[in-house]
């Protein structure tokens, strides 16, 4: 795909976990020869996520984007759902584009398992793109010191904290719980005031990748997707009785 001067706009409704993933194709972007005037339209409620990001030249809620009346180079839709728009597009992929990326909706929507493919690379795939290890693109840096020996835990239930505390080979003493904080920014920056992570929470699983953490995932549930974790962390698939 010829990139030159393209104007490109990216479109993801889905959960906030999967839009921090999706944020890897900015990279796959400015890695192209010339760069592309690159627009995200996203969920109101998530449009502040790119707040610091000067990779993205425009960041709308689907609503805005509903009332332009212009003219893009390139549409790329990454999340199954309706993409009418007033909008003129000379060219588009992802989902609802071909009929060949049904099978890849029914694999984030969860309902088929493909155990080759991970979630990065169904949305360069989806993109037009090989995706050859690149990472986030949330580009906030936090605010917080790290102390490396200081190991968070984002568990809600009482139950996996106790596994944590009952299988891992932890210190208890620098076990950290690290509060609930719904902005992604203030979740980066708890996170990053610790040097290892321990959570069930993909949310907190990404955020913590994107900061170079080494993580634990509690797995309570198969994925769809195989995860990637960067050779920076690992999988635990919890017994059910620990799910009770």
């Amino acid at each position: 795909m010829d990139w030159s001067n393209m104007r490109v706009v990216i479109l993801h409704s889905g959960p906030i976990s999967e839009l921090i993933i999706a944020s890897s194709v900015n990279r796959g972007i400015e890695k192209q020869p010339i760069s592309a005037d690159i627009t995200w339209v996203v969920l109101k409620e998530h449009k502040y996520i790119f707040r610091y990001n000067k990779n993205i030249n425009h960041v709308l809620s689907f609503e805005e984007f509903a009332e332009k009346e212009e003219e893009y180079d390139l549409l790329i839709n990454l999340w199954p759902g309706d993409i009418s728009t007033k909008s003129i597009f000379k060219e588009s992929t992802g989902f609802g584009c071909y009929v060949d990326f049904d099978k890849y909706k029914e694999a984030v929507m969860g309902s088929r398992y493909f155990p080759e493919l991970s979630s990065l690379q169904l949305y360069f795939y989806l993109s037009g793109m090989t995706w050859r290890g690149e990472g986030y693109d949330i580009n906030y840096y936090p605010r917080t010191k790290t102390k490396k020996n200081k190991i968070g835990v984002s568990a809600a239930n009482a139950n996996l904290r106790n596994y944590v505390l009952d299988n891992l080979e932890v210190d208890n003493k620098k076990i950290w719980y690290i509060p609930y904080k719904k902005n992604i920014h203030k979740k980066m920056d708890e996170i990053n005031r610790c040097g290892k992570i321990i959570t069930d929470d993909l949310t907190t699983l990404h955020l913590a990748l994107s900061l170079r953490k080494y993580v634990y995932y509690l797995e309570t549930y198969p994925h769809t997707l195989r995860l990637e974790l960067f050779n920076n962390g690992k999988v635990y698939p919890i017994p059910y009785n620990y799910l009770k």
